[in-house]
């Protein structure tokens, strides 16, 4: 298929030198298949088009004669349109309707709700002009997006994100009325894990802890109950406690490691774009590889057709045996990179500290990535005054 995309040309080589012209060409590079003796001095055989040019560079030198006896492939395929009107209106009104066809949207997705309706979604969007096949731009998104947050009580927020020809809204469910907390019911701010204190920003309550402390799970970092001079009252307590959290990885030792490599095996694959459109990718027969290079091979200049084609080297794994001081720089990586799973998203990263531990007769490596972060919770809780 890919060679009927490309092009190529059969032509028939005669003279005495043929079979070394013919060799000059393969040394060359020149893709060559069908090859076959027409006679006692002549060879035939299949080229692609586009690197016939470089046969006149090849022949030099070599009494020779070379003639083109066929020419097939799409890009012939196209120049014959010339002489087919109607064939040829028809092939630009297709690529036409399915450049106009893919800016707009065809399908709309929501994603996955508890308390919000789908449906009540669907019909807001309808109400605003946004269905299938609506053509959109980004202002349209924008105000459309704002206005269901404002009208879906159930979401404190609703996007719009366009790919391609989908439409994808991400809901953000608003809190239920029964876990929302009036602001008069007496509440603590706790720690809702261990660190040391490095800071505390009080809004409402009273600070029982301060910078440099260290704190356990559970701990009240901020109270309700407010004492001044010989009395005292109850708020809901509020505001932003941060510390430094550590968290811990140990892992034993590596023995070995799998490392890739690049095999001899190469192929080559296409990829067929309409309109800027993925269409069309060809796979190679291995799993893992690797693209060397990309080249255009045809882009037509009355149609939205490009065609590229790039290398693939596969790619192989292998396990190594590690050295004792290589274990160590392994194993050590991997347990940092486990605990840097470990912090949470929006935390910063402080410091970091690996060792090598030894117990038992096995060996260990040791992580510890403190991350700086906000550790205070509401949680009600009775006080006596």
């Amino acid at each position: 298929m890919w060679h009927f995309l490309d092009g190529y040309v059969i032509i028939q080589i005669e003279g005495l030198c043929a079979a070394r012209l013919l060799r000059r060409i393969t040394e060359s590079g020149v893709r060559v298949s069908d090859v076959r003796r027409t006679g006692g001095t002549s060879v035939r055989l299949t080229i692609p088009a586009r690197r016939f040019k470089t046969l006149h560079t090849l022949r030099r030198g070599l009494p020779v004669r070379i003639r083109i006896v066929a020419k097939r492939g799409l890009p012939f395929r196209l120049l014959k349109l010339r002489t087919r009107p109607v064939l040829w209106l028809g092939t630009v009104l297709l690529f036409s309707a399915m450049l106009i066809l893919s800016k707009r949207i065809w399908v709309i997705r929501i994603a996955e709700t508890n308390t919000v309706n789908p449906e009540e979604i669907l019909a807001a969007l309808d109400e605003r002009g946004i269905r299938p096949g609506a053509y959109l731009s980004g202002p349209i998104l924008i105000t459309a997006a704002n206005d269901l947050s404002a009208q879906i009580r159930e979401a404190s927020w609703i996007g719009l994100d366009r790919e391609g020809v989908m439409l994808k809204v991400n809901v953000q469910e608003a809190l239920p009325e029964s876990a929302k907390r009036p602001s008069d019911v007496p509440c603590d701010i706790v720690a809702e894990k261990d660190g040391v204190i490095t800071s505390i920003a009080v809004m409402r309550g009273q600070a029982r802890v301060k910078v440099g402390d260290r704190v356990k799970k559970g701990d009240v970092l901020i109270s309700g109950h407010v004492v001044y001079k010989d009395s005292g009252y109850d708020t809901a307590a509020d505001g932003v406690v941060k510390a430094a959290v550590d968290y811990c990885v140990e892992t034993e030792l590596l023995q070995s490691v799998s490392e890739s490599f690049e095999t001899d095996a190469e192929e080559t694959i296409r990829v067929w774009k309409i309109a800027g459109f993925e269409l069309l990718r060809s796979r190679p027969s291995f799993a893992h590889y690797r693209v060397t290079g990309t080249e255009t091979v045809f882009a037509s200049s009355l149609l939205p057709v490009v065609i590229e084609r790039a290398a693939a080297r596969e790619i192989g794994f292998r396990e190594r045996t590690l050295s004792g001081e290589e274990a160590e720089q392994y194993s050590l990586i991997r347990a940092k990179e486990q605990a840097y799973a470990l912090v949470p998203r929006g935390a910063a990263v402080i410091n970091t500290y690996g060792t090598i531990r030894t117990r038992k007769g096995k060996r260990f490596a040791y992580v510890i990535v403190t991350a700086e972060e906000t550790i205070g919770k509401t949680e009600e809780a009775p006080h006596d005054g």
